[in-house]
C-alpha cells in the first residue's frame, strides 16, 4: 500500500470510527458540522427540510442545532424514527411530496433546505452525472418556491458534466453562493457543497 492511500485510508477510518463510537448513523454527520461552523447555517432557524434524508446523520444533527421550530426529513427510502424529525418518506420530484411539506409548516416557506443527497452509481460517469444533476435542478426548484426570501440552501454537488451550468443557475437565483469541501470529505472525490444565500426571486 503506497503512502498517500495509506493516509487516505486512516483518514476515511477517523471518520468511520467517531461516528461509530459517538453513535452517529453516518460520518457525513462531520461534513455537515464543519459546514456549519464556517457558515453558521443554522443561526436563526425555525423551518428546515433535509431532502435525501437516509440513513438520517444530517437530520440528526440538524435537529440538535434547531432548539425550537419543524425540522422535516424527505426520502424515498423509509428512515428510522429520529426525535423531533418529521419524515414523510418519497420523492421530492413528486408535487403530491412538496404539498405535504409545506403542510406540515401550515403553508408558509422553508428558513434552510438541506441536502446530502446522491442517486445510486452505475459506473458510467457521465450517466451518473446526468442523473444526479436532474436531481439537484428539482431541488433548486423547489427552493426557488419553497424558500424564505432570506433563507439558504445547502446541498452536495460533483465536479464534473454539468457543474458548470447548474453554477450559473445558483448565481443567477442567489445573491451570494459559496462552495466548500470538508475536510471530512475524501479527497479523491469529486463531491463539494454549495451554501447559497438570499433567493433572488421568491
Amino acid at each position: 500500500m503506497s503512502n498517500r492511500h495509506w493516509r487516505r485510508s486512516q483518514s476515511d477510518d477517523f471518520f468511520l470510527k467517531n461516528s461509530k463510537q459517538k453513535g452517529y448513523r453516518s460520518r457525513s454527520v462531520y461534513k455537515l458540522s464543519e459546514i456549519d461552523r464556517k457558515f453558521k447555517i443554522f443561526k436563526n432557524v425555525t423551518t428546515l427540510v433535509d431532502i435525501g434524508s437516509c440513513p438520517g446523520g444530517w437530520s440528526e444533527y440538524a435537529i440538535r442545532k434547531i432548539r425550537s421550530g419543524k425540522l422535516l426529513a424527505v426520502d424515498i427510502n423509509e428512515m428510522e424514527p429520529i426525535d423531533g424529525v418529521t419524515f414523510i418518506q418519497g420523492d421530492i420530484e413528486d408535487q403530491a411530496i412538496q404539498d405535504n411539506l409545506f403542510d406540515e409548516i401550515d403553508n408558509k416557506k422553508f428558513d434552510l433546505i438541506i441536502s446530502d443527497m446522491s442517486p445510486n452509481k452505475t459506473g458510467n460517469k457521465v450517466s451518473d452525472q446526468y442523473k444526479f444533476y436532474n436531481i439537484a435542478d428539482s431541488i433548486l426548484e423547489f427552493s426557488q418556491n419553497g424558500l424564505m426570501s432570506k433563507g439558504m440552501i445547502v446541498m452536495k454537488v460533483f465536479i464534473g458534466h454539468g457543474f458548470e451550468e447548474f453554477k450559473s443557475d445558483l448565481k443567477e437565483g442567489f445573491e451570494t453562493v459559496s462552495y466548500f469541501k470538508p475536510k471530512s470529505s475524501r479527497k479523491e472525490s469529486r463531491e463539494t457543497y454549495v451554501i447559497a444565500k438570499n433567493i433572488r426571486y421568491n
